[in-house]
């Protein structure tokens, strides 16, 4: 086939995977898990903690809330951090993604005596500073949960809403947690939206119940791909499957990246839902290339990781195809020819008995019997076969 003719044909495969992947299935569904049971994400995630006095008899509720909700954040590729704020904050545990480690940090985290005030950008500023160092030319995307009761005073607020944005421009997405006495309009402000603030108005006993709430909103992960294989030196929409997409401060902000070795390739998608994008991949020319997916929240300023990945493998360009089905075709008809042979002669020899009967009839009187048999056995015999 011509080059055109090759293109096309991949271009309708891809589109045929294409709408086959975006039907939902039972399999398909229960392999991408329950939504709010865990999250696989591959990002740096900061709790940022009020130890001030106000909470002094309410630590167990905040640790046991902490403790259950860093159990939820699966993915090998997540790194955390924990951090307590008062007079003054303070890293509890750096930002790691060693697993033995975190447990080591939440027993200390149990340990914690509060006391002090709430300068609540004092732990905003050591979660920047994590981010800051931390960063490189791919950063990671970070996600802070900030955790408060109680009213901020005007110093505090102002403070505390200035190293919220700075922390944003290091690409973090900042969502709090407000416990009983809290002024949600402070919090909204403060966080990236309306949508990014819980209240907890029951007070501390009820932080259990916002669990689930939390880490559907802050989860953000990518499951799947498809199609996972593409053709080499074919231009391809990828489906990307998986959680949070939509909960971009600004979805048109939102990028589809693919890695190749260190060469960074990034896409505007086509479809932004909070469970896929559909996104344009790049032309990828050798065969066996990997390219590992990535999507960024905040236009290419950090970037969710994942272990998806792409690989192109050698397509055919259809020639093989048509000549499969030419060879099944002439095979089909060979077949109908032997099947319906048979009957065919059937007919043409009843034809020629009931034409000699009558010939027969109108040449020969019925009296010279013998006559008749002759010539009949005769005509029988002219199609090879006695019936």
């Amino acid at each position: 086939l011509k080059q055109s003719e090759r293109r096309s044909f991949g271009l309708v495969l891809n589109f045929y995977v294409l709408i086959l992947s975006l039907q939902p299935s039972e399999a398909g569904i229960m392999s991408l898990r329950e939504a709010g049971s865990s999250c696989y994400g591959g990002f740096d995630l900061y709790f940022v903690l009020d130890k001030s006095g106000s909470v002094q008899h309410h630590w167990n509720e905040i640790y046991y809330f902490v403790d259950h909700l860093a159990h939820k954040f699966i993915s090998p590729q997540l790194r955390m951090s924990f951090i307590v704020f008062s007079t003054e904050g303070r890293i509890l545990m750096k930002l790691t993604e060693d697993r033995e480690q975190i447990r080591a940090g939440l027993e200390e985290l149990r340990m914690v005596h509060p006391g002090g005030d709430t300068f609540m950008h004092k732990g905003f500023q050591r979660a920047s500073e994590q981010i800051y160092y931390a960063g490189d030319s791919f950063r990671t995307a970070s996600v802070i949960i900030a955790l408060t009761d109680g009213e901020l005073r005007e110093n505090q607020f102002d403070l505390a809403e200035r190293e919220a944005g700075r922390s944003r421009q290091l690409g973090a997405s900042v969502y709090c947690v407000g416990v009983k006495d809290f002024n949600e309009t402070q919090l909204w402000t403060i966080a990236d939206s309306k949508d990014h603030v819980f209240p907890v108005n029951d007070g501390f006993e009820a932080l259990q119940g916002a669990i689930d709430s939390i880490l559907k909103r802050s989860c953000i992960e990518i499951l799947a791909a498809e199609p996972s294989s593409i053709c080499a030196g074919e231009s391809f929409q990828v489906v990307v499957k998986g959680n949070g997409f939509s909960h971009a401060r600004e979805v048109g902000k939102v990028l589809c990246s693919f890695r190749i070795n260190d060469t960074l390739t990034l896409s505007k998608p086509l479809v932004v839902r909070d469970t896929y994008l559909l996104c344009p991949a790049p032309v990828l020319e050798e065969e066996g290339t990997e390219a590992t997916l990535h999507v960024s929240m905040n236009n290419g300023l950090s970037f969710i990781s994942s272990s998806v990945t792409i690989t192109t493998v050698s397509c055919s360009d259809g020639t093989f195809l048509a000549i499969a089905l030419l060879i099944l075709l002439l095979l089909l008809m060979l077949a109908l020819l032997w099947w319906f042979w048979p009957l065919c002669c059937t007919v043409v020899t009843s034809l020629s008995l009931s034409t000699s009967h009558i010939q027969i009839h109108f040449l020969y009187p019925i009296r010279d019997y013998a006559m008749y048999a002759c010539v009949n056995r005769i005509i029988i015999n002219s199609c090879g076969t006695a019936y």
